[in-house]
């Protein structure tokens, strides 16, 4: 699959990487690839060192899937997230 189609796919997750931690990404990339869904991950800067003083920028992690799948993608991560708050 070609880099402009996955521009296409839709965001199901977000993670900040302070608050939520690489891994928490990590987990919910796994459990859509073992579940068949296909996934990428991309990385967004919210703000830039210059303009917090010197601080390391924040950045977050969505996670996107094909536009048919986004339904089936969200349930996955849905349930998944129900489990570990049980």
């Amino acid at each position: 699959m070609n880099p402009p189609e996955r521009e296409k796919w839709t965001v199901v997750a977000e993670f900040h990487m302070i608050a939520d931690g690489i891994a928490a990404a990590d987990l919910a990339m796994s459990k859509l690839e073992g579940s068949g869904v296909p996934a990428v991950r991309r990385p967004t800067r919210l703000f830039t060192t210059s303009t917090m003083g010197g601080f390391p920028p924040f950045e977050r992690v969505r996670i996107a899937v094909p536009p048919q799948q986004a339904e089936r993608a969200r349930e996955i991560l849905d349930h998944s997230e129900q489990e570990s708050d049980e």
